[in-house]
């Protein structure tokens, strides 16, 4: 369980500072939601908390002002793979919740992250006495569940060379320490190289390669967690060129 602080007194949902126009939740701006019709409340969480556990009840929905959370899911033979990224400005929890299911898997801080929590019955009554919010909010996980499903698509059908580089351009605007006038870019990256063979659905040996194979067509060089892009036009017009 992470720190839980005091309701959050901002005047509509979305206006956080943490959001972004077409989250599931931070889309809740949009239909002019006051801020007494939604209970929430800030929690804070250091690295390798876990905010809900694979199995557990589903007691809310979150959304992501600040930090990354991975979502893991465990296989029959209890080896764990990151199956989805969460980004700030970015809700998650929010399919169990309409599904009414327990949650599917685990999600553990990788960055020391700040959320924002709604209760179940606090969302619920908002969505059952507000058809206009309860469209919105229902139209934008929708939308959600279209990004992951592209991400599956990409993860399974594309080279793990375009599905390194797709993962790199997406942690960049986030993680990069600086922007040079040359389009060099330094990302410091919150995983490890074992987490980012899970992360894109490969093995730890085959993203070594991987990233061997980069450094001698100098898209990327790797030191630890510090990855070096010399141009991230090259690295975007490597990624969508044709496999």
């Amino acid at each position: 369980m992470g720190i839980e602080g005091k309701p959050i007194t901002v005047t509509k949902c979305g206006t956080c500072g943490g959001g972004k126009d077409d989250s599931s939740l931070c889309g809740l701006a949009r239909s002019g939601l006051e801020s007494d019709r939604l209970q929430r409340t800030h929690r804070s969480y250091d690295i390798g908390q876990n905010i809900y556990l694979e199995g557990d009840n589903c007691e809310g929905v979150y959304c992501l002002k600040a930090g990354l959370i991975a979502i893991r899911k465990t296989d029959v033979n209890g080896n764990s793979a990151v199956v989805r990224l969460v980004q700030p400005g970015e809700a998650f929890g929010h399919r169990s919740f309409l599904a009414n299911e327990r949650h599917a898997g685990t999600a553990e801080v990788l960055v020391k992250s700040k959320l924002c929590f709604i209760p179940r019955a606090s969302l619920e009554h908002l969505l059952s006495q507000s058809p206009d919010v309860a469209i919105r909010f229902t139209r934008r996980v929708a939308r959600d569940l279209r990004e992951i499903e592209e991400l599956y698509l990409l993860t399974t059908t594309q080279p793990v060379r375009k599905r390194l580089a797709h993962l790199l351009l997406s942690l960049k605007t986030r993680y990069s320490s600086n922007e040079s006038e040359d389009d060099e870019v330094v990302i410091e990256l919150p995983l490890s190289r074992q987490e980012l063979a899970a992360a894109i659905g490969t093995r730890p040996e085959t993203i070594a390669r991987t990233i061997k194979k980069l450094e001698e067509d100098q898209l990327a060089f790797f030191k630890g967690r510090q990855v070096t892009i010399p141009s991230l036009d090259l690295l975007q017009e490597d990624f969508e060129a044709e496999a």
